[in-house]
């Protein structure tokens, strides 16, 4: 009598390298338009967590564990590694493993959390006002090419809070003075993005360009490279620093000059979703960051804009009848 055999699943039919589903995993995201930036940190991130854990060309995708998670973690922590740091690494880490721990791939199974790392929260660092006063003067009309396009991103950061990335992208036809709008093609989440042009930051710009920049092509970048090419970030931070140092400023972090944007823009009461729309993020969840971090400072003169109060105040001058006594 012959047996009956029945057909059964090969045991490593999902078994892959690490390696391997990480170079998918880094495939898939540029082909969705992710941006440079981001794939690099992927990779950084991923080869710290390897390096720590031992992990090679020879280890398969199913050996990652969430012991491995925590180890990495205690050891971040003991080594003094500031803990937004540390949740920069997770959440990197964590977006490959959840997508190779996702169907119809499960090359990682059990599937696990990843849980970010609760701290103190960082203050973020901005420049003082004084500071800010030194940065915006204008430069004297013998100053370099430099010092003029530094001057000049400087005032479009505090009127704009644009990233560096994206001011790097900015080309000479994307400003419209006319309509007093800017056309952002090139921003982090990738989408095209049109914001106001503030009359300050537009006087600076037209100073910029009559001087550096007239007759450029609309197709040319607004803040080149001295050879005309296109501005790297590496490059606008170096030349940032250097700005800095010149005009007796500590602080040489260009990133802090956008917190100061968004400060400003926090205490002047502009709509959240507005905010959101300036500062290019995703989702409301860092701008409310902002929001949560000055609350304090909207507290100061509250009575004179809260609806309350302005509509107490108003009644009260108009209120002509005496209360009698009880």
């Amino acid at each position: 009598m012959a047996i009956k055999r029945k057909i059964q699943r090969s045991a490593d039919a999902y078994s892959i390298m690490l390696n391997e589903a990480f170079e998918n995993f880094i495939t898939e995201k540029e082909a969705q338009g992710i941006s440079d930036a981001t794939l690099k940190n992927y990779r950084q991130s991923y080869d710290y967590f390897c390096q720590y854990n031992g992990l090679t060309d020879e280890t398969a995708a199913e050996e990652v564990s969430e012991t491995q998670i925590y180890r990495w973690i205690n050891t971040m922590k003991q080594n003094g590694v500031k803990t937004s740091s540390i949740n920069h690494y997770l959440r990197d880490v964590r977006t490959f493993l959840y997508w190779a721990m996702a169907e119809p791939r499960e090359y990682i199974s059990p599937a696990f959390k990843v849980k970010m790392v609760s701290g103190q929260e960082e203050t973020i660092k901005m420049f003082p006002d004084d500071d800010v006063l030194l940065l915006v003067e204008k430069p004297r009309k013998n100053d370099t090419f430099a010092t003029w396009r530094t001057w000049a991103i400087v005032n479009w950061i505090l009127g704009t809070g644009n990233r560096s990335s994206t001011i790097c992208n900015v080309k000479v036809g994307d400003v419209n003075f006319r309509k007093k709008e800017i056309i952002l093609g090139q921003t982090k989440n990738k989408k095209v993005q049109i914001i106001p042009l503030s009359t300050a930051t537009a006087t600076a710009i037209k100073e910029y360009m009559r001087i550096w920049r007239k007759g450029a092509a609309e197709d040319t970048y607004l803040f080149p490279n001295i050879g005309e090419e296109q501005l790297t970030t590496n490059a606008l931070r170096h030349s940032f620093a250097k700005y800095c140092k010149a005009r007796g400023v500590e602080q040489t972090n260009i990133h802090g000059l956008r917190h100061n944007f968004a400060k400003a823009c926090v205490q002047n009461n502009m709509n959240p979703y507005k905010l959101q729309q300036m500062l290019g993020h995703s989702s409301l969840a860092m701008t409310r960051k902002y929001v949560k971090l000055y609350g304090e400072d909207l507290k100061e003169g509250y009575d004179d804009y809260s609806p309350l109060d302005t509509l107490k105040k108003s009644k009260s001058r108009t209120q002509k009848v005496k209360r009698s006594d009880f």
